[in-house]
């Protein structure tokens, strides 16, 4: 595990790192005139969460506020060649981020058949680490208008918010599930996949638990604005804004743990294997044990006695 000292240096790197791109991000599209002011573009990921490492790349997304899908992607397939020109690593192509979509598609699909999976991921990243990088206004009115969905004006103020808390836990058990899938094939790489979904991906549901925790004994009014303000932060600090910097100690010398892996090549490239040899390597081995930390620091955050009836744990976690 990193030692204590270290901790803030490879969690204020990444910080670094992570607000020196989406300067630049910013930056291109304050000098694209193709982006009206009916476009909004955000920013998911390691980026978003302000852990950046020298392997990230950068998950954007478009949204179109006047639904002209065409021009959306006229303009994202221009700004995109244009921070490539930059040296901004670009996700590879295809994806549930690969097209614009409407904003109206992510505020009146929540549930039922024409949910999709692209539909869920994109409006819970969005909610949950999405951060802004064109129409700042746009992006924080979309925010919301979702947390409205969610939350009605007649939730009592003693209810907690269920209807976002059952979409975040939805989200978390389709990413889970969609794991498998997406690693059956022993030619793609499990291990980098597996560490990120014990880490990153599990910090991000604790996160949004976390935030909808904190809107109960609220009215209405109240619990939209708490959560909108909590999901604004980046997952780890809104964890320690919630909990405090001594309970998130542990947590943050772990997660410090992962991001100085990750930001390691020669690690990187080990996790990166395809399907059993990455698994088999000591490097993923290694990660495993600090995921293993990792989730019981996150189990105590959240009240539950480590070593507990393991099917209980697994129903959260």
């Amino acid at each position: 595990m990193t030692e204590v000292g270290d901790v803030a240096a490879v969690l204020d790197a990444a910080r670094a790192k992570s607000e020196g791109i989406l300067q630049t991000l910013r930056s291109v599209a304050t000098e694209s005139p193709s982006l009206t002011a009916d476009i909004v573009i955000g920013v998911n990921g390691s980026v978003a969460r302000r852990e950046a490492t020298s392997g990230s790349d950068v998950d954007l997304f478009f949204l179109t506020l006047d639904g002209d899908l065409l021009a959306a992607k006229s303009a994202q397939d221009e700004y995109r060649a244009k921070l490539i020109e930059k040296g901004i690593k670009m996700p590879a192509h295809g994806g549930v981020f690969a097209n614009p979509l409407r904003t109206t598609q992510l505020t009146a699909t929540i549930g039922g058949e024409d949910d999709t999976n692209t539909y869920i991921t994109r409006r819970m990243l969005y909610l949950l680490e999405g951060e802004w990088v064109a129409n700042e206004s746009g992006f924080n009115d979309l925010r919301s208008q979702l947390i409205a969905r969610y939350i009605t004006e007649d939730l009592d103020d003693k209810k907690i918010v269920r209807f976002f808390l059952n979409d975040v836990i939805r989200y978390w058990r389709t990413i889970c599930v969609d794991f498998e899938n997406k690693t059956a094939d022993e030619t793609k790489p499990r291990a980098i996949r597996l560490v990120k979904l014990r880490l990153s991906r599990m910090l991000l549901y604790v996160a949004g638990i976390a935030a909808a925790r904190q809107t109960v004994d609220c009215n209405a009014a109240v619990k939209r604005e708490k959560l909108a303000t909590l999901l604004a932060l980046p997952p780890l600090e809104r964890l320690e804004k919630i909990h405090g910097a001594d309970k998130m100690s542990e947590v943050q010398a772990l997660y410090a743990t992962f991001l100085a892996a990750l930001d390691d090549a020669e690690i990187r490239s080990q996790l990166e294997l395809p399907g059993a040899k990455g698994v088999d390597t000591e490097e993923f081995k290694q990660l495993c044990e600090v995921a293993r930390k990792f989730k019981v620091e996150l189990l105590t955050l959240l009240g539950m006695d480590a070593g507990g009836d393991p099917l209980m744990e697994a129903l959260l976690l």
